[in-house]
């Protein structure tokens, strides 16, 4: 019995992690490939200061390497065609939680995986969603977000 318990725990534990992967290195690069959002590869600082001059919103994603969801996001979500025109006025990036976006998560008090914020120029979240969301709801979101 003590064995099966063992099990089980670990089972609990690396169930998630392998449900929840998500490439190596995916937050550097400029989006999926194909027609999905166009991410930059900027640090935040950098990308707020383009939003603040370019007066449009920042789109955060916030993600870790074992987030399923996550992946989901990415692929179902942010490489969808429409998500990607409807995103067109935004400046987007990723940053990884654990990694060179840890001081982002916590400034904005990330407590799940994935977060999108949605960033005025001054920094202010004027849109937060924690966890997935659908394509649909994503572009409802989108439609109703303020202009800058």
């Amino acid at each position: 019995m003590p064995r099966l318990r063992s099990l089980a725990a670990a089972l609990i534990v690396l169930l998630p992690m392998a449900a929840c992967s998500r490439p190596e290195g995916r937050a550097e690069s400029s989006g999926p490939s194909g027609p999905g959002v166009a991410f930059a590869s900027a640090t935040f600082d950098e990308a707020l200061e383009r939003a603040r001059a370019e007066k449009r919103l920042l789109l955060v994603d916030v993600y870790t390497d074992w987030c399923g969801w996550c992946k989901k996001l990415d692929r179902e979500v942010f490489g969808d065609p429409r998500v990607a025109e409807a995103s067109r006025g935004l400046v987007a990036i990723r940053v990884n939680a654990e990694k060179e976006g840890e001081s982002v998560a916590r400034r904005f008090d990330v407590q799940g995986y994935p977060t999108v914020l949605f960033v005025d120029g001054s920094g202010k979240v004027v849109k937060r969603i924690d966890g997935y969301v659908g394509t649909a709801e994503m572009l409802e979101i989108l439609g109703a977000l303020p202009k800058v």
